[in-house]
């Protein structure tokens, strides 16, 4: 991948991607691949910081992480979002599940809090959507 755009293409219309000549099948591949090698890595720095996995390691970190990539822009329909804004929000969500507990916030709470601001967070990438639509439709109907 150049810049990864391709994925970005990729992610927003497969078959627009496939017009323009990239490799569809091959690119999807490789980003599973590349997926599955980060994991893997993750799970060895997992195993090299806390010293034993078992197969239930990592089992409810599932919000945390689709809540920070959204937090921080990337949204779930594709084609928008950055590496940048992902770590931003992996960031904001990690020093909140650090901070609460520390002034004894309890743990449901801290998953309630995370919960929120992926609500909070689609729902701003909703409202955001539907005004740019709307001023596109009323730019259309001037101009055309």
């Amino acid at each position: 991948f150049g810049s990864g755009r391709e994925l970005y293409a990729l992610g927003s219309n497969p078959e627009a991607a496939r017009l323009a000549g990239i490799p569809v099948r091959k690119r999807i591949l490789t980003a599973y691949v590349v997926c599955g090698g980060l994991a893997g890595l993750a799970g060895a720095l997992y195993l090299a910081r806390f010293g034993n996995v078992d197969s239930g390691t990592g089992t409810g970190y599932e919000l945390t992480v689709v809540s920070a990539v959204v937090v921080g822009g990337v949204v779930f329909t594709g084609g928008s979002g950055s590496v940048y804004g992902a770590a931003l929000g992996a960031l904001l969500l990690t020093s909140i599940n650090s901070v609460l507990p520390a002034l004894g916030v309890s743990s449901v709470w801290v998953l309630a809090i995370n919960g929120i601001l992926l609500i909070l967070a689609i729902a701003v990438d909703r409202i955001v959507a539907l005004r740019v639509a709307s001023a596109l439709k009323k730019r259309n109907a001037r101009h055309g």
